[in-house]
Parts: C-alpha cells; sequence; structure tokens
C-alpha cells in the first residue's frame, strides 16, 4: 500500500462516535455476511438518498450500472452507504435503476463486513461526509482493503469564490482524508491528475497515493437516463424547430459562465432583428447568481428567442442535441464536461472556452473561443454557426461508452487486464 496507514483526526471521529451512539436505537443494524467472492464496495452514500441530476450522479449512477455487469467469479460488486449517524450498510440497484437502501420488512440495515482482498471505492462525491467517516475507513484498511476514490475536480479549494462557503471547507478536509488513507485515486481527466497531485503535495506528510486517469462515457441510454417530457413539450418543439438554438448546459452557478454568453446572445439579437437563432439554456438553479436568474427570466428575449428549462430529463436532453445548431461551453473550469461530450456524440458542433481540460477532450473536435467580452464572443459565434458543419457520423464509434469506463475502472484498481483492443479513444 502507498500510504502509511496514518490516523484520522481524533475529534471528528470522536464526535461521529457520540453521534452513533446516540442514534443506535433509531438507526438497528444486523451484520451482513461478507461473501467469499471479493468483494467491490461502491461508496454510493450522497446518491442513495436523493439523485439530483447532476453530471457526477450521471457518473454514479452509470459506473455502478456497468461495473455491476462486469462481475463474476473474481470480484461482487456492492452498493454501500453511510452516514455520520451509522457505519456502511448494503445499498441495491433497483430495476428501474435506482440506487436505494436495504432494508428488511422491520427496517433494519445491513451493516457491510469485510475481508482483506476487499476494495472500497469512493464514487460518489461525498466531501462533507467522508472526513466523518474515515475512522470507519481506517479500520478496513488496516484489515486489508483497498481504498480507491474516484476524483472529478478540485475547483472549490483551487477557486474558493465560485462555491459555497461550506464546499471548500469540506473539499479541504476531504483532500485530507485521501492523503492520509486513500491507496489510489483515480481521476477523470489527467488536468484533474496534475491539480491532485500538486495538492496532495502540498499537504504530504508521507508518500503520496498512486494517480491514474479513466475515460468517462456519453452513451446516456447506458446511464440509468431519467424519462419523462414536460407538459408543453410540443411548444418546446415548436419553438426548437423555429429557432434552431444554441444549446447550453449547466447548473446557473458562477463558474460556468452564462452571462457571458447571455451578453454576446443579446448584442447578436440587438444587431439582427431579424436573426432567429435562440438560446437555450437548460440548467438547474444554483448559488451565487440571483442576479443571473432574474436576469434571464426577465429578458426581453424570454419565451422569444432565449428559454431557460430549469429541469429536463435525459429523455428531453437527448432530444434537444438532436435539434440544436451546436453547443456552447463557456464555463470557466470543469473536471471533465459530460455535455462537451454527449453534444459531439450526437453530431454536435461544439464551441468550448478555451481551458486545458476542454482541449483535452476535444482536440481539433472542438471549436475555442478565449475572449470572452460581448463583442468577440458575439462575433465568434456568429461565425461558429456560419461555418459548423456537423460532426461525422462515425465520431461517436471514436469515443469511449461508459461500458468502457467501467472496464477502464476495474483495470484501474487491479480487478481485472485492460480490454485486447484498449478503451476507445
Amino acid at each position: 500500500m502507498s500510504v502509511e496507514g496514518r490516523s484520522a483526526p481524533l475529534l471528528p471521529a470522536l464526535r461521529t462516535w457520540v453521534r452513533r451512539r446516540i442514534n443506535a436505537l433509531k438507526f438497528r443494524l444486523e451484520d451482513a455476511c461478507a461473501p467469499t467472492t471479493r468483494q467491490l464496495l461502491v461508496d454510493v452514500s450522497v446518491i442513495v438518498s436523493g439523485d439530483a441530476g447532476t453530471g457526477i450522479q450521471r457518473v454514479v449512477r452509470s459506473l455502478v450500472r456497468n461495473l455491476k455487469e462486469l462481475e463474476g467469479e473474481e470480484f461482487n460488486v456492492q452498493p454501500i452507504y453511510a452516514t455520520r449517524d451509522h457505519r456502511y450498510c448494503h445499498a441495491r440497484i433497483e430495476p428501474n435503476g435506482v440506487i436505494a437502501k436495504v432494508m428488511d420488512p422491520n427496517g433494519k440495515r445491513q451493516a457491510v463486513n469485510v475481508r482483506a482482498g476487499d476494495i472500497y471505492l469512493g464514487l460518489d462525491l461525498a466531501a462533507h461526509l467522508i472526513p466523518h467517516l474515515e475512522r470507519d475507513l481506517e479500520l478496513w484498511r488496516k484489515e486489508g482493503v483497498r481504498l480507491a476514490f474516484l476524483v472529478y475536480d478540485l475547483l472549490p479549494v483551487l477557486r474558493p469564490e465560485w462555491f459555497p462557503p461550506k464546499t471548500p471547507a469540506n473539499m479541504d478536509r476531504w483532500l485530507g482524508v485521501l492523503g492520509r488513507q486513500a491507496d489510489q485515486c483515480i481521476c477523470i481527466s489527467n488536468t484533474v491528475a496534475a491539480d491532485l497531485e500538486a495538492a496532495l503535495k502540498q499537504r504530504a506528510q508521507g508518500s503520496l497515493p498512486s494517480i491514474s486517469t479513466i475515460p468517462l462515457g456519453w452513451d446516456l441510454g447506458a446511464s440509468n437516463p431519467s424519462r419523462g417530457l414536460p407538459a408543453n413539450i410540443d411548444v418546446i418543439r415548436a419553438w426548437l424547430d423555429r429557432h434552431r438554438p444554441v444549446l447550453a448546459v449547466g447548473t446557473i452557478e458562477p463558474r460556468k459562465g452564462h452571462d457571458q454568453l447571455l451578453d454576446a446572445m443579446s448584442l447578436l439579437w440587438e444587431r439582427s432583428p431579424e436573426n432567429r437563432t435562440g438560446l437555450l439554456v437548460i440548467g438547474r438553479r444554483g448559488w451565487k447568481t440571483d442576479a443571473l436568474q432574474d436576469r434571464l427570466l426577465n429578458h426581453p428575449e424570454h419565451g422569444k428567442r432565449l428559454m431557460w428549462l430549469d429541469e429536463a430529463s435525459d429523455e428531453l436532453l437527448t432530444e434537444v442535441y438532436q435539434s440544436a445548431a451546436g453547443l456552447v461551453a463557456a464555463s470557466h473550469g470543469e473536471g471533465f464536461g459530460l455535455p462537451l461530450v454527449e453534444a459531439l456524440a450526437h453530431r454536435l458542433p461544439v464551441l468550448a472556452r478555451d481551458i486545458s481540460v476542454f482541449r483535452e477532450l476535444g482536440g481539433s473536435r472542438f471549436t475555442y473561443f478565449s475572449d470572452d467580452t460581448a463583442e468577440a464572443f458575439g462575433s465568434q459565434v456568429a461565425t461558429w454557426l456560419a461555418n459548423n458543419d456537423r460532426p461525422s457520423a462515425s465520431i461517436a464509434d471514436q469515443l469511449p461508452r461508459w461500458s468502457d469506463s467501467a472496464h477502464a475502472l476495474v483495470a484501474a484498481i487491479g480487478l481485472r487486464q485492460p480490454q485486447v483492443d484498449g478503451v476507445r479513444q
């Protein structure tokens, strides 16, 4: 193991112990038997309490589903979850893809037991929770369980001004757990891997966990996609046909660049009243953006050439990918960028901010911008719309799918050799 098993800080461990003693009668646990097959213990502690439909939770849904399809005699995939009030318990995947808690008819939870050789995978991003569970993980590690964590990005510690105050503090504590306990960290891009290595070196008190990278998939159908179309779908479809919009996908939060894109489109509309190109924003209401949200709702073009959907199923998103003129990714920072890859796979042209992770994802297949002033950005959007040929029909065959991601993940943690032909690049 790459880390010398440094101990969890005493105070969080003591607080968790006290909480669990107080709540012992409320959360009734019984020990589940550890199977004879090696366990891949996949932490789903956040999504099991509610799927917020974020990009990270799409990754969790997709990888849990595809990892289950790889289990067999070599290993058994066990979704697990914990809270500060009780230790790790078993979860399950329902037939409809929902990840749910395992309970018997009397409400008893099935507590996880481990054996040497099992692997814990911190798949869900639970930065607020893992510091309170560090003692549990430390004890597992001493029993011979290998600890691996998926790392999505480090943006809250790199750019704390973009996030609510508690988020950077939680992630900083989470990074401390990784530095003390993780045997391995698996990143979703080389950009994140470089950020993680630098961050852990700053906090290092010994050797670092190994750091590797896996690709993420694009095929929505393999991600247990959400279904359902809104009651006004006919209105939305008519608007899509009439305006063939520029598409922006992402939570309305400070780093996403919605405000610069809206400035650029507003200038285009002002200068070309006859221009029918629309802007479709798909994203939940986020934080620190009240003024931007008000602007979207009260814009003179709202309901005309501007539409904002703060709720959209994967079924609707797939339809939009097939109808839009292109996708604009104006985000100032990402760990990956699932909408860009999904759009590309649906043969949708992509205009992306010139940041390292987007260059890593798209190479020459994307068009890039760096000047986001309304004048320059608007001019580039107009030029891009006039010249953006749709990617070839074969482009999806060149991109990793979620099954490739699962194979790469299993190989990265040493459960199985990589595919003979390798992951599609």
